[in-house]
């Protein structure tokens, strides 16, 4: 599975992954897409078959329930939970490293509008 990094996430989380071979990138690292608006976002990662990292629940599960609605295929969502990768402890960014390239081998190569929770 491609991933996409949502912004608030640090990029050093896709960079350590793409040193053990999985293939995702960072918003922060694609000056296009830089503040780019998540509906927007959800539209790029789609057309480039990315699934999204993100914690941002709020605004990407009312944009895959019109989507869905519409009969419109995402790459995937992949929600982050705040308080198991919070930002502010040491221990971050090292425990969404761990936890995504545990969870990656076990993900599908493509699995359109799915969501997944870690």
């Amino acid at each position: 599975m491609n991933l996409l990094l949502d912004e608030m996430h640090a990029a050093a989380v896709a960079s350590a992954l793409r040193a053990r071979s999985f293939d995702i990138v960072a918003v922060t690292e694609i000056a296009e897409l830089r503040g780019t608006a998540d509906a927007d976002l959800l539209v790029w990662a789609a057309a480039h078959q990315r699934a999204i990292v993100t914690e941002n629940i709020r605004d990407f599960v009312p944009l895959a329930q019109r989507w869905a609605a519409a009969g419109q295929d995402h790459a995937g969502l992949v929600f982050t939970n705040p308080r198991r990768f919070h930002r502010a402890t040491l221990a971050y960014p090292g425990t969404l490293i761990d936890a995504l390239a545990t969870w990656l081998p076990t993900a599908p190569d493509s699995a359109p509008s799915m969501v997944w929770w870690l």
